[in-house]
């Protein structure tokens, strides 16, 4: 079949580098390979720009590969290849012309290399390894016609066959073993070694090499391998390799009657990971870096081949292979024993413009490269291990001098290279005793011990999801919050690493969350204690709410004015403590709620990664889905169990923080009672019926000033208001408005002044999980336009359905920010409406008779308070009357009361001052004995000074004083 030709005049085509240099079979073959356009290159609506001129390699056959500058800054661009397959070449085409020749050539004794080079995305694994059917790759066909062959070879002749198989890859410039993976490539260090052996040539140390009786053994340490290879999701690529792969298979050939026919090959199959741009990949972290490791190893391996180019035109220049182990791993495949074809992959797209020109000049310089390959017969190889034996004897016999220069060397240095070649030699003797048998114990066991460890990690992985198990029911016996974050993050850290997880894998949002609770505690701790302290003030209001009542029962005005004049102060400090415990709950529920969505966001996250995994798996080849789902879906529903937990329990401590509240029914009903006997038949009679009818609902006290005094139910559609205030309050009655406006850091009057039109669709939203209502409505926020305005209609329709009405509204002015009035009005009809839905029994869940929460407190003392004071006006004006109708000579008992308490209070000044009198003459005493003290001892000193004699003028002096002091 042939490609899709572009009609180009000949005269406008630029040839660049069309001859092939190498010109013989000892030059590197290159084949081109463009895949179709790609499912988003199709809707992207992305031009071609290249055009293929087939050719598979026949005698005298020629292609051509021409690509066009999308921006037509240059002229088409001309590359003539041996091999080149169009857009539509099937998979078995590509085997019989690539891998076929490979694989006989292998059968004759010559190494051989295959290996795929081209940005990523643009077909290198689906080429070397393919799907199932007639899509298989290079690969799985090399391993089926290897073992037909050998079936028919060793049914006709007298030779014998021995395949062993490797499969390794170099990730981020390591190189770990795919046949033997470790658990945790972090604990590896520098993964397995690079040697050079004189006769073996280069070969990875501690490989594992397994021997393969057929094509299913094969196909088996394949997909095993493949499981273990890294890949992750780029924009370019759901499943891009993240890592350079070589598969070898090694076959070694016996004839049985004529032992000079003995031959062996090995055929590495490579499968290189793609060069790419951070800017197409949209890369990031682990996954940034991995590209970076990437693009560095092409980089040195087109170092090497311009190296390896400059070398085949007669120029003398040294090849980097050591730069990178990727080129060091092919060196011999590049420039040495070994025949080469490179097998380059190209996307047609023109966003793909720049990286398509890099991979046909990286392939044009590379077919130029020579090689030289030549025949492996086991006789040379055996006659130069045992030359190499020989010198390692000598050397050794020499006493580890190295030929001569014994005399510079100490015994401590002489005694380390006798070692050396000890060891060498050991390592020759071994490669030279190693025959077909001992070959075949060593892979079967490898392989037992290889079964024996996995059952081993299978019955570890068991031991742990049981205790795992075991360790979340704990936790949902003990549920505790604390307990079970501590477990998430423990959790997470054992689990094995994931490229590009979310941010709960990687325990950072753990320990956040861990951050966030302690706070949390703390103020809960808070909260408990400003609880404790408003019941202690309300336990010393309810006590002179007693002593007025017991005033009134007794008729005694002065008792009731005493009680009357306790209870005010009183109810000052409860209200302060009650907006205390308001404000500290208004943080206990911005942090809960702060804490709950981000638990419900790190739950959504870690679906979407676990579809990510399941999609990867379906897609990636050479996958095993149940293996896969063993590694991702088996520690992942783990942590999303661990998650529902945790979120259950954030939601308990939400719900425990919309329960709290504080018995205060009754004592507002004692306090409209005895305010009912003061104010009976005057005009502040009301205050008392307005406290009745909190204490009727006390969710009516949250509603503002002007606003009928009811249940929401009973609003009529024309009460309702279109103020920020009075929608706060009646959308209140039916939702948490901190959970809202948390998201937001805004107040909900700071929302409501010019609302939104997603946080109006989230409100709605809102009142639907709390009522029902409105029923059927999609809480999705809708992407279009006109899929808003469709919403908008559906909410006002489902109101109006409901209440009766017909009312005023338009979606458009929503989204435009107008008519704020009537989108509040609208909003307030959609709190009566729900209201109206929810039976009363669900309204009033979770609220006990008489218990008012946080936000209504202020209200309801507000109320109590107005009733207080106006009975004491009442009180007061009636004991002024009282006090006049008596005269003067007769005082009440609480007159009496206040003039004894008075005359105590006198008698206990004057007593203080008494006291204080007394202490400071006290003081004043201890003062002038310690001065006569002081005195005395000087007179004495001056006498003993003076001996006999008259005193003189300082000693009659001081006497003086003594005098004067006594």
């Amino acid at each position: 079949s042939r490609g899709p030709k572009l009609a180009i005049p000949r005269s406008k085509l630029a040839f660049a580098d069309m001859g092939d240099k190498g010109g013989g079979g000892d030059c590197v073959k290159v084949a081109i390979r463009c895949r179709p356009p790609s499912t988003k290159e199709i809707a992207n609506n992305e031009e071609s720009i290249v055009v293929m001129e087939e050719a598979f390699g026949g005698e005298g056959e020629s292609g051509q590969v021409i690509l066009s500058d999308p921006d037509e800054k240059e002229e088409p661009a001309k590359f003539a290849f041996d091999i080149v397959f169009g857009l539509s070449i099937q998979q078995s085409q590509i085997y019989e012309s690539v891998g076929k020749p490979a694989l006989f050539k292998t059968f004759e004794g010559y190494n051989g290399t295959i290996f795929a080079y081209g940005q990523t995305g643009s077909g290198k694994s689906f080429t070397m390894s393919g799907a199932t059917g007639e899509l298989r790759g290079i690969i799985p066909r090399v391993n089926e016609e290897l073992f037909a062959y050998i079936k028919d070879q060793q049914g006709a002749s007298t030779r014998r066959f021995l395949v062993m198989c490797s499969f390794f890859e170099i990730y981020n410039e390591i190189i770990f073993d795919l046949l033997n993976p470790v658990a945790d490539r972090s604990k590896l260090g520098g993964g397995l070694q690079i040697k050079e052996h004189p006769v073996m040539g280069i070969y990875v140390k501690d490989l594992t090499e397994i021997v393969a009786e057929d094509a299913h053994k094969v196909e088996v340490l394949l997909e095993n391998g493949s499981k273990s290879r890294a890949v992750s999701s780029t924009m370019m690529n759901s499943t891009s390799s993240r890592s350079h792969s070589i598969f070898t298979i090694k076959v070694h050939q016996k004839d049985e009657e004529d032992a000079s026919r003995n031959v062996f090959a090995k055929l590495n199959l490579v499968d290189l990971a793609g060069s790419e741009r951070q800017k197409g990949t949209g890369a990031s972290g682990q996954t940034l870096k991995e590209g970076a490791n990437i693009n560095k190893s092409l980089s040195a391996l087109g170092n090497v081949i311009n190296a390896l180019v400059e070398t085949a035109n007669g120029k003398k220049v040294f090849i980097p292979y050591r730069n990178s182990k990727l080129t060091r791993v092919l060196q011999e495949s590049l420039g040495g024993n070994s025949l080469c074809t490179m097998l380059a992959t190209l996307s047609p797209a023109a966003c793909n413009y720049e990286e398509t020109m890099g991979t046909l000049r990286y392939a044009n310089r590379a077919k130029a490269i020579k090689v030289s390959a030549t025949k492996n017969e086991e006789a040379s190889q055996i006659s130069r291990l045992k030359a190499e034996v020989e010198e390692l004897k000598k050397k050794l016999a020499a006493g580890g001098t190295g030929g001569g220069a014994g005399g510079t060397l100490t015994e401590e240095e002489r005694e380390a290279e006798r070692q050396k070649f000890e060891r060498q030699l050991k390592d020759m003797e071994q490669m030279m005793s190693n025959n077909w048998g001992e070959k075949a114990k060593l892979s079967e066991e490898h392989e037992r011990q290889m079964k024996k460890l996995s059952e081993e990690r299978a019955q570890a992985a068991q031991a742990l999801e049981e205790e795992r198990s075991k360790r979340l029911r704990l936790l949902q016996e003990k549920n505790d919050l604390e307990l079970s974050l501590k477990g998430v993050a423990e959790l997470v850290t054992s689990l094995p690493k994931f490229t590009n997880p979310p941010a709960v894998l990687t325990g950072d949002l753990p320990r956040h969350w861990l951050k966030t609770h302690r706070a949390l505690r703390l103020n809960f701790e808070s909260l408990e204690q400003q609880n404790t302290l408003v019941l202690v003030f309300k336990h010393a209001f309810d006590e002179d709410v007693k002593l007025w009542g017991e005033g009134a029962e007794a008729e005694d005005v002065g008792l009731m004015t005493t009680g009357l004049n306790r209870c005010l102060p009183k109810l000052d400090k409860l209200r302060k403590a009650g907006e205390k415990l308001l404000q500290l709950e208004g943080q206990c529920l911005a942090e809960v709620f702060e804490l709950n969505e981000s638990v419900c966001k790190a739950m959504a996250e870690l679906e979407t990664f676990l579809q990510t995994l399941e999609k990867q798996t379906s897609t990636a080849e050479g996958q095993d889905e149940e293996e896969t789902e063993s590694k991702s879906s088996a520690h992942l529903e783990q942590v999303s169990k661990m998650l529902n937990l945790v979120q259950r329990q954030v939601q308990a401590k939400e719900d425990e923080l919309g329960l709290a509240s504080v018995e205060i029914g009754q004592t507002c009903e004692i306090v409209a009672q005895f305010s009912q006997g003061c104010l009976a038949e005057t005009p502040d009679e009301s205050q008392c019926q307005a406290l009745r009818i909190l204490i009727a609902d006390p969710r009516l006290a949250s509603l503002p000033a002007g606003m009928p005094a009811k249940p929401l139910r009973d609003y009529e559609p024309h009460e309702v208001q279109d103020t920020p205030p009075t929608t706060e309050a009646l959308l209140r009655q039916v939702i948490r408005w901190e959970g809202l406006v948390g998201k937001t850091k805004k107040s909900a009057a700071d929302l409501l002044a010019r609302p939104p039109p997603k946080f109006i669709l989230d409100v709605i939203v809102a009142v639907k999980a709390a009522t029902g209502f409105p029923p059927n409505l999609d809480e999705s926020w809708p992407e279009s336009r006109d899929d808003r305005l469709a919403r908008f209609q559906q909410i006002r329709e489902a109101v109006e359905e409901a209440l009766g009405i017909q009312i005023d509204f338009d979606g458009v002015d929503v989204l435009k920010g107008k008519e704020v009035e009537k989108t509040l009005r609208l909003m307030q009809l959609v709190a009566v409406a729900a209201a109206r839905c929810q039976s009363s029994v669900a309204a009033d869940a979770g609220r006990a008779p008489g218990f008012a929460r946080a936000a209504e407190l202020p209200t309801m003392l507000d109320a109590m308070k107005k009733c207080i004071e106006a009975a004491k006006n009442v009180v007061e004006v009636k004991r002024s009357q009282d006090s006049a109708a008596r005269g003067d000579g007769e005082r009440s008992l609480e007159e009496k009361i206040l003039n004894l308490e008075e005359l105590l209070a006198e008698e206990a000044r004057a007593r203080l001052a008494q006291e204080e009198a007394l202490a400071n003459a006290e003081r004043t005493l201890q003062e002038t004995k310690a001065s006569v003290r002081s005195a005395t001892a000087e007179c004495e000193r001056v006498q003993s000074e003076t001996m006999a004699g008259a005193p003189d003028e300082e000693q009659l002096d001081l006497e003086k004083q003594l005098e004067e002091l006594q």
